[in-house]
């Protein structure tokens, strides 16, 4: 194994070449395949030199790259010139680099690096963290394999630096002080550059800047007249041989081998008769009369508009901040828009898809009627402040690879078990002792612990189905599998999480209203599900893609666009990966279109939202949420008729049973809910409501249809007497209040007011939510 049996089997990798670029996943027949199967027709011309002592000797044909990369003590410099077949030397020696460690899991494996994306950081940890971020490995682990010789790592483009201030100079800096390092020196290393970005390094001195640790450089040379008419002989392109010395320009060309590649299947006629005589001119109108040979091809999509795509999508990959050689469909990001606009559009629709989603969990959760508005409304204001501020971030996390074997679920669920009762503990034991204070200690704890068991078996059975390798084998594959673990979260959330309702209650003895606990709860499940499986990241892809299709820069089906595209030459496709027939190609179509880049702003709005009162705010609704959806309640027609017209039957309210009694003391006129135990009155009811007339301390009486307090007259606009209705005066306790109700056609005298005692006191009602047209807070 790789790790020793430590960490991953080799043979638990689909296939070291993955690693290496993924070169023999299934995929359409693509240019890549083309393009190594015809530069194997070309005889490759390389020239090997000691960069020591500058000796040069001349490569056979049939010498294949390994054997040269042994023989260099596996340390070698690739130079050539643009589309000399430099990348193409590379993968060759990444397959058979990953044919040997298949065959022999002692071997090191071959990692290709795309060098466009070093900026300045030391070169080892970069690895690791290119090795993490495309292959879904642990970043630590990556870093151990490198220093213990695990894998080869195969550097290209190194002249792509030649745009970051002095990017070729600082990488080969970086490389020799990696060498340097004994614990972190490579064995094995490859090096690929254009020969004239790698010769024209200098220092400030003026001297020239080499590789130190490297001594040995393959230099890919011109194909002479014999190889060129030979491999279009090959083509059945003989005629193209016969033109080439009176086309200048493209006789300039021909010589290398990506270029050449083209001719045939640009020009099967011949080359056209106005060909330019310059060089440069002629190779822009090979690419130009190959995109457009090509274009033809693409079934079901305008050239037009194709082509302006291609172009968009060149154009973007060539940008400073995102600078990418390959391309995933699930990496676009955010910053891939091109001005504020685009931002404040994506914005909003990442806003109000995310305000649904909670509007539509919240409204449900407080009712099918009434209710279901007051969460929409409710949702929409929070979820679009919410999705407005997630939708600034410059990045859009994806889960990871999933593993949906028996023995990945096996391993989620032991591990999440573990997890589950850690946290259970903890939350039970902190949240216990919260909320234990309003609902009892047994009731808090439980609920505690029956909230973390299931929150950490979700996150351990996320952990525990995460693949080992993240390989891309087909387009869009991230956004694929993270819809996948969004909904196998919320599968498991459903039927967990209405126990958090049901056992406390059980547990206590108290009475479960089970469809209301499954209502509530798989609700509950399905928005932790979504949050937790990674939905947001769902929304945001799709909100940026809406954005960029509804700008023209992309047709909404891309994956089946970039496929076609693939299917046609123009580009080159791996799996789920996308890069253009050449770096060369790429450049062109990159200028030949003005992307008018703006910097990103940012609303007030936004900036209010990323503020720490945003955070404190959020945090404490965050807290407060399980008591909101608990704290809801329906009158029946017996429980509100004391206090009608204040409350009615199947009116519904919000209680506050956090603050209330225990840090808001109660006040006159507050309408509250209390236990009917251990009063001298006998209710009819465990609970009941009525309104607060009179404080501890003071003294109630009641006469003639008139209410005393400490002996002066108190009128009330709500509180109506019924017909000989009368109280003896009456002193209360520091812990006494006097309550009454509402409505003077109540029958019941003996019930109408009562003496209780704070303990009795459960919660403040705040706000009726239904029905609709009564909304509004209890006065």
């Amino acid at each position: 194994s790789l790790d020793r049996g430590n960490y991953t089997p080799i043979k638990s990798v689909p296939s070291p070449e993955d690693l290496a670029w993924g070169c023999k996943q299934e995929k359409p027949k693509s240019l890549e395949e083309e393009t190594l199967s015809d530069f194997d027709l070309i005889a490759a011309r390389r020239k090997l030199e000691n960069l020591f002592t500058q000796e040069v000797t001349t490569l056979a044909a049939t010498k294949p790259i390994l054997e040269v990369f042994e023989e260099a003590n596996r340390r070698l410099l690739i130079l050539g010139q643009p589309g000399s077949g430099k990348t193409t030397e590379l993968l060759k020696l990444a397959l058979a680099l990953g044919e040997e460690a298949e065959d022999n899991p002692k071997k090191p494996i071959p990692v290709i690096f795309e060098l466009s994306t070093w900026r300045g950081e030391s070169m080892l940890d970069w690895m690791a963290e290119q090795m993490a971020l495309g292959y879904g490995l642990n970043r630590q682990l990556c870093g151990e394999w490198l220093k213990s010789d695990r894998i080869v790592p195969l550097l290209d483009g190194l002249d792509e630096l030649g745009e970051y201030r002095d990017g070729v100079k600082m990488a080969i800096e970086a490389i020799d002080t990696l060498q340097e390092d004994y614990q972190e020196q490579q064995h094995g290393l490859v090096i690929c550059c254009r020969i004239e970005d790698y010769e024209k390094v200098r220092d400030e001195s003026g001297r020239r800047v080499r590789l130190r640790w490297i001594d040995r450089a393959v230099r890919l040379c011109e194909l002479t007249d014999a190889d060129i008419e030979e491999y279009l002989n090959r083509r059945q392109a003989k005629n193209l041989w016969e033109e080439l010395p009176s086309k200048p320009g493209f006789r300039e060309l021909a010589p290398y081998p990506m270029l050449l590649n083209l001719m045939p299947a640009t020009y099967p006629d011949g080359f056209p008769k106005d060909a330019p005589l310059e060089g440069k001119a002629c190779q822009d109108r090979l690419f130009e009369d190959f995109v457009n040979c090509k274009l033809q091809k693409l079934k079901g999509y305008d050239p037009e508009k194709s082509r302006h795509h291609l172009e968009w999508l060149a154009a973007s990959m060539e940008r400073e901040e995102i600078n990418q050689r390959e391309f995933l469909i699930e990496g676009l990001q955010p910053t891939w828009l091109e001005n504020p606009r685009q931002w404040n559009e994506y914005r909003l629709i990442f806003g109000l898809i995310f305000g649904l989603i909670v509007g539509l969990i919240g409204g449900l959760i407080f009712g099918l009627i009434g209710g279901l508005i007051v969460g929409l409304i409710g949702g929409l204001i929070f979820g679009l402040i919410g999705g407005l501020k997630f939708a600034n971030s410059n990045s859009i996390e994806l889960t990871e690879a999933l593993d949906l074997s028996w023995q990945g679920i096996k391993r989620g669920l032991s591990f999440g078990l573990i997890v589950g009762l850690i946290v259970g503990l903890i939350f039970g034991l902190i949240f216990g002792l919260i909320f234990g204070l309003i609902f009892g200690l047994i009731f808090g704890l439980i609920g505690g612990l029956i909230g973390g068991l299931i929150g950490g078996l979700i996150f351990g059975l996320i952990v525990g189905l995460k693949a080992e390798l993240k390989v891309r084998k087909y387009p869009n594959q991230g956004i694929w599998e993270t819809g996948i673990k969004t909904l196998m979260t919320m599968g498991l959330a459903v039927p967990l999480c209405p126990l958090i309702y049901i056992v406390p209650n059980w547990a206590t003895g108290q009475e479960v209203n089970l469809i209301q606990a499954i209502i509530n709860g798989g609700l509950l499940g399905i928005g932790l599900g979504f949050i937790s499986g990674g939905g947001q990241a769902i929304v945001g892809h799709f909100s940026l893609r809406w954005v960029l299709c509804r700008q023209g820069q992309m047709p909404w089906n891309y994956a089946q666009f970039l496929t076609e595209a693939s299917k046609s030459g123009i580009l080159k496709q791996s799996g789920g990966r996308y890069r253009f027939y050449h770096d060369k190609l790429r450049e062109y179509l990159a200028d030949c279109i003005d992307l008018k880049i703006e910097p990103k702003t940012t609303p007030k709005l936004i900036r209010i939202a990323d503020s720490p009162a945003f955070y404190v705010i959020a945090i404490a609704v965050g807290a407060y949420s399980p008591t909101i959806i608990s704290s809801t309640t329906t009158f029946n027609e017996d429980w509100a008729a004391p206090m009608n017209p204040a409350i009615q039957g199947s009116d519904r309210f919000w209680f506050d049973l956090i603050t209330y009694p225990r840090w808001r003391s109660p006040q006159r006129n507050d309408v509250i809910f209390f236990s009917t135990s251990d009063l001298e009155v006998e209710f009819p009811y465990t609970l009941a409501s009525r309104r607060i007339l009179a404080l501890p301390g003071e003294t109630i009486e009641i006469q003639g249809g008139r209410i005393f307090i400490n002996g002066k007259p108190f009128t009330s606009d709500t509180i109506k007497l019924p017909p000989g209705f009368k109280r003896p005066p009456i002193t209360l306790t520091s812990q006494q209040y006097y309550v009454i109700g509402q409505n003077p056609d109540y029958p019941d005298l003996e019930t109408f007011g009562a003496v209780i005692s704070r303990e009795n006191i459960k919660a403040q009602l705040v706000l009726r939510v239904q029905p609709f047209d009564r909304f509004g807070l209890i006065r």
